[in-house]
């Protein structure tokens, strides 16, 4: 979920109740109950953990590397929004937290610094990306570097969504 704030693209996201990764920020989410497609789950994790509903998610990849979630081989379908401005979220369900984050990257050639800022909260990560044949960032050939306070590899998908959304 993006907006723009200020001129600069902002990124939702919630901070971990749970474990794993608790107390870490990352991206609204969570299972897929049975007889729910990803897309209806999207929309109900979105509603739960931030209080944003009637939201048009757009699906933007799915996400299956192994060894990237240490509760086991998850695949993640990731879907996205970019809204006009930042609408008032709070946490719920299994948030502590939900916040707009400012994003600022850094690029130079395959390695990435983005820092995102949220009042006094302020996250970093150091990415070397990787392109694959058509362009498009290989989630699963790039690599983290090094990250202070985001879960799993949300960093890469961050990465990847304001590639292919051009924010």
């Amino acid at each position: 979920m993006f907006c723009k704030e200020g001129g600069k693209t902002a990124v939702l996201l919630i901070r971990r109740g749970n474990f794993p990764d608790i107390g870490d920020w990352a991206f609204p989410g969570g299972f897929i109950d049975p007889g729910e497609s990803p897309e209806k789950a999207a929309a109900r994790e979105l509603a739960e953990e931030t209080g944003l509903a009637d939201i048009a998610l757009t699906p933007l990849c799915v996400v299956s590397t192994p060894g990237r979630d240490p509760r086991g081989n998850f695949t993640t379908h990731c879907f996205t929004a970019v809204l006009p401005a930042p609408a008032r979220v709070c946490g719920g369900d299994d948030a502590a937290d939900a916040r707009w984050f400012v994003v600022d990257v850094a690029a130079d050639a395959d390695m990435r610094t983005l820092t995102l800022t949220s009042g006094e909260v302020k996250l970093t990560a150091e990415v070397r990306i990787t392109r694959s044949k058509n362009g498009k960032i290989d989630l699963e050939a790039s690599r983290i570097l090094q990250k202070s306070g985001i879960a799993f590899d949300h960093v890469k998908i961050l990465d990847y969504a304001l590639d292919e959304t051009n924010l």
